[in-house]
């Protein structure tokens, strides 16, 4: 059942109780006062009803004062937001047109940038909790990538990289200059990451751009091995470039240079650090992507001065041929 209604007394409203008091107060006690000095009772009746209507005027001047001086506090608050909001908006807009603005300005194409936002907006915090948090790892890996790579020229990526080397060298427009190390490619041509690496130069090199390779051997008898042999013929029919460099052939000054490197365009140094010099044991501990433009041409003369003192590995049972 519907409960009563609750009756509120009156000095649950003090505010109420002390206008009443305060108005009719002064009346009564000019009405007292008044017939104490033996006025007559209409006098009396007059003066504390004018006492008490201007007891009243009075409290409500007060009142008004208090209401509108509460009235222009919550409006200069509410200017003051209003001001902040829009100063925030402005902000906004002008920082939006500005980054639109470095965008157009970059050698990046504009749509891909923008086909990234618009894509990365349809993952809601609603997806999927490993899906949410693994796009935003995703984004801010790239975001890292691209500061370290315009901010230091070089990113280093700790274990074996195979997006950077794929990307690149379908991306070449020039040249792909390689150092290949027994430490690090020892079972690079027969993996899967290899042979996809290895098509990928094919393609490059069947459009007319260079492809050169230096296979460094650690020992002079290792041009006699089998698994060599196949893999120099299998890249020359491929219009790959290849030369071998023995080790004990390499000059003083350029022996503590050697390393696994690729050179693209002469523009990007692309560099692999094995876990240990043994061929049979070796991983890739780290590979490094350098862009600075000192480095990369430092990486570029050892090419080519290395290429100046390699040699072919004579007549190949298979003639080269175009495929």
């Amino acid at each position: 059942m519907p409960s009563a209604p609750q009756t509120v007394p009156l000095s649950g409203h003090p505010s109420l109780f002390r206008g009443v008091f305060l108005t009719v107060g002064p009346a009564v006690v000019t009405f007292l006062v008044v017939r104490a000095l033996n006025q007559p009772l209409a006098t009396a009746i007059m003066l504390s009803i004018l006492i008490g209507s201007l007891a009243l005027l009075v409290r409500l001047l007060i009142n008004f004062e208090m209401r509108l001086h509460a009235v222009e506090t919550l409006q200069q608050t509410g200017s003051e937001e209003m001001r902040h909001l829009v100063g925030t908006a402005f902000s906004e807009i002008s920082e939006a047109t500005e980054l639109f603005g470095l965008i157009e300005a970059s050698a990046v194409q504009t749509d891909l940038v923008t086909q990234l936002v618009r894509n990365s907006t349809r993952i809601t915090p609603s997806s999927p909790p490993i899906v949410y948090q693994f796009v935003q790892s995703k984004i801010k890996e790239m975001s890292d990538f691209l500061k370290e790579l315009a901010e230091g020229g070089a990113v280093t990526y700790y274990g074996e990289d195979r997006e950077w080397l794929l990307g690149l060298t379908r991306n070449a427009a020039e040249s792909i200059d390689a150092i290949s190390l027994a430490a690090v490619d020892h079972d690079l041509w027969q993996s899967e990451i290899g042979r996809r690496y290895l098509d990928a130069q094919r393609q490059v090199a069947r459009t007319g751009r260079r492809v050169r390779r230096i296979f460094v051997l650690d020992r002079p008898e290792a041009e006699h091995d089998p698994a060599l042999r196949r893999v120099y013929d299998e890249q020359r029919r491929m219009l790959i470039d290849v030369r071998l460099l023995d080790r004990s052939a390499v000059p003083g000054p350029l022996q503590i240079q050697v390393r696994d490197l690729i050179v693209f365009d002469d523009a990007v140094a692309y560099e692999t650090t094995p876990t240990t010099s043994d061929p049979e044991q070796a991983q890739v501990a780290e590979t490094r992507l350098v862009l600075t433009t000192s480095r990369v041409k430092e990486c570029a003369q050892l090419f080519r001065e290395l290429w100046d003192i390699s040699r072919d590995l004579g007549d190949s049972p298979f003639a080269p041929d175009s495929i």
